[in-house]
């Protein structure tokens, strides 16, 4: 008996310690259904989480000034509170975290942005991109149209790509709006400044549409945030520009802004450097942070098409002999772009569209150029006392999507065969797509800059291949 007794000892301990294993083995979940909440001052909100095998939840950090949120476990809601009353230590926006214990002694955690800040609410302006202009902000858009209004069937949102991680913030689509924060940037009190990308998804993860959040400290509402050329109200910046500075080659680059194929709404990265002969793509995050690159197809009868280009907007398509190098396969589309209006295709804000060949009519230098003034990348090129100054960021090519922006004249020694193209290369050239074509081909603005002669040209006019990617100034839409 007493053998029996002790082999039932032994079995109960070893199924002791089984059962003790499984459970510090145990693994929890601990999901907020909620990544950002925005409250304003006493305000409370109640957020929902789901959970499995934990015991209890805990709150290990706070924003200075907030109450601890009053979690009830079986309920599975938290309600977080704003501070009803602001002190000079008050944080208006920070971080909770909550700490999920698991059954067994692990722990989960999950993390909640809390923020009693200002809401832009844009749902009602229906566009292809989107002016960004103010920090510590929470956005809407309308997630369920395309640039022109027309009905989408959205079922998810994501970041396709950003400039800079972390740029884009909070990303959530309820109620078929989408909401996303924008911070200050981390080493200064002013916007995070960069360019970002998000898609409209279906039910099947197929991407849908595409919108451009251009986040920049510019209001061109403000003074000096448009000229007058031709009696067209312009943008003093390019689209997508971060700056319009050539003091420094960091302001350089940042007023570049972004490269646009003619007739497509979504725009490429600009280069890593100001100096771009045959320059590299500048980076381009995911949400998680993670590298994303560009694509490079040929336009061929499945890629050259306005379906395939919104469904894979990080796609440049290059042109071929066949498609007399326009990134659209078979016949033209002169009505992807207009001199007369807005289209669904237009990449400008609400407000806002291409600017037609005739607001640049007439544009002239602005002094004489010194030699000095090669590596200035910029001039102000003006009419009528109205002035503007205009960056030469040169192009990503129509046959290979690499950016240049040295300018190459082609000489009589050239065609010749005594000379090459980089023996006569120049300091660089400004491309500007207009929302005009001119005879087979897209009409643009193109303006240049010859060390040896320390004079250049501008033209307003002027026919290049639908397939380059070049920069865009926006005019104010009728």
């Amino acid at each position: 008996m007493k053998r029996i007794a002790g082999l039932i000892g032994v079995v109960a301990a070893v199924a002791a310690l089984l059962l003790s294993s499984c459970k510090k083995d145990e693994t929890g979940t601990f999901v907020l259904d909620k990544s950002a909440v925005y409250l304003v001052q006493g305000q409370s909100v109640t957020v929902a989480f789901t959970s499995s095998h934990i015991g209890s939840i805990s709150v290990t950090t706070c924003p200075e000034g907030w109450d601890d949120p009053v979690i009830d476990v079986p309920a599975h809601t938290i309600t977080v509170t704003a501070p009803s009353e602001i002190e000079d230590d008050t944080e208006l926006t920070g971080t909770i975290t909550f700490s999920g214990k698991v059954n067994g002694g692990s722990t989960v955690t999950a993390t909640l942005f809390v923020g009693m800040v200002g809401t832009e609410d844009l749902t009602s302006k229906a566009a292809n991109s989107y002016l960004i202009n103010k920090k510590d902000t929470r956005y809407l858009i309308d997630g369920m149209v395309r640039g022109d209004g027309s009905a989408l069937q959205t079922a998810s949102v994501d970041i396709i790509w950003q400039s800079k991680s972390s740029l884009i913030q909070y990303l959530d689509f309820e109620d078929g709006k989408v909401s996303f924060y924008v911070a200050a940037d981390d080493d200064t009190t002013d916007i995070k400044l960069g360019n970002a990308l998000i898609g409209a998804y279906g039910a099947d993860g197929e991407l849908l549409w595409s919108w451009h959040l251009w986040v920049a400290d510019y209001d061109p509402d403000a003074e000096g945030g448009t000229v007058d050329f031709n009696g067209y109200t312009m943008m003093t910046r390019n689209l997508g520009a971060l700056a319009a500075d050539n003091s420094s080659t960091d302001d350089i680059l940042a007023s570049f802004g972004l490269f646009y194929q003619w007739g497509r709404k979504d725009p490429f990265i600009g280069p890593s450097s100001y100096q771009a002969s045959s320059g590299s793509s500048a980076a381009m995050y995911n949400a998680s942070g993670s590298r994303v690159y560009m694509a490079v197809e040929a336009s061929s009868a499945e890629t050259g098409t306005e379906e395939y280009a919104a469904r894979n907007p990080l796609t440049y398509i290059t042109g071929v002999a066949e498609s007399e190098f326009d990134w659209r396969w078979g016949s033209r589309s002169d009505a992807l772009w207009s001199a007369d209006g807005k289209t669904l295709q237009d990449p400008c804000p609400y407000g806002w569209r291409v600017a037609p060949a005739a607001a640049y009519a007439g544009l002239e230098i602005v002094g004489t150029p010194a030699v000095e003034d090669a590596e200035k990348y910029a001039w102000t090129l003006g009419k009528d006392g109205a002035e503007s100054l205009f960056f030469g960021a040169g192009r990503r090519r129509y046959d290979d999507s690499k950016v240049q922006n040295i300018y190459i004249p082609l000489t009589d020694l050239e065609q010749a065969g005594l000379m090459t193209r980089a023996d006569d290369a120049q300091p660089w050239e400004g491309l500007y797509w207009t929302a005009e074509v001119s005879s087979s081909e897209a009409a643009a603005f193109h303006f240049w800059f010859e060390k040896s002669t320390s004079t250049g040209g501008v033209l307003h006019k002027e026919p290049y291949v639908r397939a380059n990617g070049m920069s865009l100034r926006c005019v104010r839409a009728d």
